[in-house]
């Protein structure tokens, strides 16, 4: 067996394979006897016949296929042995126009690991400091007037609508002259920036019963790409305006909270810890992010196709998850988006990208750190995972596949714990 190797781009391998004449008599011996044992020749026992006189039972060109099968199975199974290859998937395979039962000649193109070359990310890190940690006297009354409002009663007012209030409203959109959404009894709260700019400053002023119209430009960067950028037209009318009521900030407000064990000092001082906590969780988060973007864009990479494809899947797997756990459909939501699941898959390519760029950085990091897994953890891990199925489905499941992905993710997490620490 001869072979050739030549290197691809998007970390993809080709192997030309030359099997001749004497090794090919030998598959053809070997697919003959693997025939023989499904073939009955009169006289003979079922597989008991001479090969000369199966190989007469058998269409010529039925056994040619057969062998060229079996050969290239086995000869790419050697192959890839032989030239030390970890294949990603399945190979394509060309067969060459030549081939004959004395000479099968193929190419196998393969799908491998890129290999990363890590940047000097040491002194990349040295560049980036971490954000100030201190909580402002902002955040705090902020963080107070949510605990407020968390326990704050809405009261319908006659009045005009004004910061704060949540007005209930029926809404009629059009745009290009044509009817895009409507919906009624719409509660908005003024102030609180969920509509598109300039849509709760309309609102302002209004009573119950008013109607108005108004035209409001969508954001170039809006969601619903049909209508970004666009100019639409808003009919709504009034149903009621709320104001909320918020509870003082007082010992009987912390009482409530904490079923009487805390007062309104104690409450403070927890909600100043949990703000510090949150700001420290939120700098590391962000510092993290920023050392593991800066050594990525100093990495050049050729992704596998077959790579990014998967981890496509997976993306689309958990937005279908996200969406079930919502009690909709992913379809519903893109329906909504003004969107198709084509156009979906083509727009998470570069986030899937990302992500199998990240997972080759934190693997190189793993190995050039030499971090050894803890196996009481995978054991512990895998536990909790096998807890999920039952005893039927736990028979399966690939334990030595669940093994390596335990591994792997744990690995990870010692690594993006690495970069966020240096």
């Amino acid at each position: 067996m001869k072979i050739t190797k030549k290197d691809l781009p998007k970390s993809q391998v080709e192997l030309t394979i030359q099997i001749e004449q004497d090794e090919m008599v030998k598959y053809i011996d070997q697919t003959t006897a693997r025939l023989a044992k499904k073939i009955i020749v009169p006289g003979f026992r079922k597989g008991e016949a001479p090969k000369e006189l199966v190989a007469k039972q058998i269409h010529p060109t039925d056994l040619l296929n057969e062998t060229f099968e079996y050969a290239i199975n086995e000869s790419y199974k050697k192959a890839i042995e032989q030239e030390n290859i970890s294949p990603l998937a399945s190979p394509e395979i060309k067969l060459s126009e030549e081939a004959s039962q004395d000479n099968l000649e193929y190419t196998a193109i393969i799908s491998i690991m890129p290999e990363i070359k890590l940047p000097d990310y040491k002194k990349l890190v040295a560049k980036i400091t971490k954000e100030d940690e201190d909580i402002t006297d902002k955040d705090v009354e902020e963080a107070k007037k949510y605990l407020q409002k968390s326990r704050g009663t809405q009261n319908i007012v006659d009045r005009a609508a004004q910061k704060g209030d949540t007005v209930s409203l029926d809404y009629f959109l059009t745009v290009d002259k044509k009817e895009f959404d409507k919906s009624e009894k719409m509660p908005v709260e003024i102030g609180a920036d969920k509509f598109i700019p300039g849509f709760e400053d309309e609102v302002i002023g209004l009573k119950a019963g008013d109607k108005k119209e108004f035209d409001i430009k969508f954001p170039d960067e809006y969601h619903n790409k049909d209508i970004a950028g666009k100019m639409g037209h808003f009919a709504i009318t009034v149903n009621d305006v709320q104001e909320v009521v918020l509870p003082d900030w007082n010992d009987d407000f912390a009482k409530v909270l904490s079923n009487g064990e805390k007062t309104i000092a104690d409450l403070e001082a927890s909600l100043k810890e949990g703000l510090i906590a949150e700001r420290k969780n939120e700098i590391q988060t962000n510092y993290t992010q920023a050392v593991v973007d800066a050594i990525l864009a100093k990495i050049k990479v050729e992704l596998p196709d077959v790579l990014v494809i998967s981890e496509r899947d997976k993306l689309i797997q958990e937005m279908e998850q996200r969406a079930l756990y919502s009690g909709h459909t992913l379809d519903d939501a893109l329906d909504q988006a003004g969107k198709t699941r084509e156009k979906l898959l083509e727009e998470a390519i570069p986030q899937a990208e990302s992500r199998v760029k990240l997972m080759l950085l934190l693997r190189a990091i793993a190995e050039e750190q030499n971090f050894e897994v803890d196996e009481k953890e995978v054991e512990h891990r895998i536990h909790h995972i096998l807890e999920r199925y039952s005893d039927k489905d736990k028979k399966n499941i690939d334990m030595e596949r669940l093994n390596l992905i335990v591994k792997s993710e744990i690995t990870d997490k010692m690594a993006l714990d690495y970069l966020g620490n240096l």
